[in-house]
């Protein structure tokens, strides 16, 4: 099981080189991960839904990163060129990349726990 701690312990972990991200940041997207999933902010989280709860609050972290950067800007001075325009892109691509990944994790429970079985036709 994993604590509300634990996780954001983990998803801090993820973004630490990402200039801006605060503990806060980290604490209300683990949050609200944990609610997307079901859970309470105080529940502990069995481990087999661990990695989908990082995996969404990893890629809202990264939309709101790039939504937060979307300002960035271009210039050229003499034959310094500064390019920072792309950075909310790339933020939206690895945040979509993340969503893709976090569908796939669920469909992949899904399939492992599934009882549908087909019964057997009785003309057969």
């Amino acid at each position: 099981m994993a604590t509300i701690d634990d996780l954001k312990t983990r998803l801090l972990a993820r973004f630490r080189a990402v200039p801006g991200v605060t503990d806060e940041d980290v604490a209300t997207w683990v949050i609200e991960s944990m609610i997307y999933h079901g859970y309470s902010d105080t529940s502990d989280v069995p481990e087999i839904d661990t990695a989908k709860i990082l995996l969404y609050a990893q890629g809202d972290g990264c939309f709101q990163i790039a939504a937060q950067v979307g300002h960035y800007f271009q210039y050229t001075d003499g034959e310094e060129a500064v390019n920072k325009s792309m950075i909310s892109d790339n933020y939206r691509k690895l945040a979509r990349e993340l969503r893709i990944e976090h569908r796939r994790k669920i469909a992949e429970d899904r399939a492992r726990f599934s009882t549908f079985k087909a019964p057997r036709r009785q003309d057969r």
